[in-house]
């Protein structure tokens, strides 16, 4: 019984000490100068954490959905590709992101295979699509699109 007497006594000794050391360190040490000066350090560098990426998840519009949407917002409806002369889009080729049609596709620049969808504003390859994925992770600070 005197051992566990001894270790109680021992127990509140520590504490009243932790609890002056915890004063001292109140007093005499600014906590303003432990949030600055040893943050900058190289050292202490390697605990900071980087912001989390940004997830966006990319969701697909019907076209026959968007078309009056657009109207509606807009007040413009937005028609066919008026085409001057014959079109290479193949006639299965439809967006990725709207499903629209071969009406309302045509080539971006020339012949170098890049294809712009007139409902919706977006730019693709019919040859490699990089719509596959439904979400994509961005870095907060530029944006950009971070490779896995």
């Amino acid at each position: 019984m005197n051992i566990i007497l001894y270790l109680l006594q021992i127990i509140q000794d520590l504490y009243k000490q932790n609890c002056w050391l915890v004063s001292f360190i109140c007093r005499y040490i600014p906590l303003k100068q432990w949030a600055y000066d040893d943050s900058h350090s190289p050292k202490y560098q390697k605990f900071k954490i980087d912001k989390l990426p940004v997830i966006l998840y990319h969701e697909s519009w019907d076209y026959r959905d968007y078309i009056p949407y657009l109207e509606w917002r807009y007040g413009k409806k937005i028609p066919p590709v008026r085409r001057r002369s014959a079109c290479d889009i193949s006639d299965d080729c439809t967006c990725p992101r709207c499903n629209a049609p071969k009406p309302f596709l045509y080539k971006n620049n020339g012949s170098k295979g890049q294809v712009l969808c007139k409902v919706c504003q977006n730019r693709f390859s019919p040859i490699e699509s990089r719509f596959t994925k439904k979400t994509s992770l961005r870095c907060p600070y530029c944006t950009y699109i971070l490779s896995p």
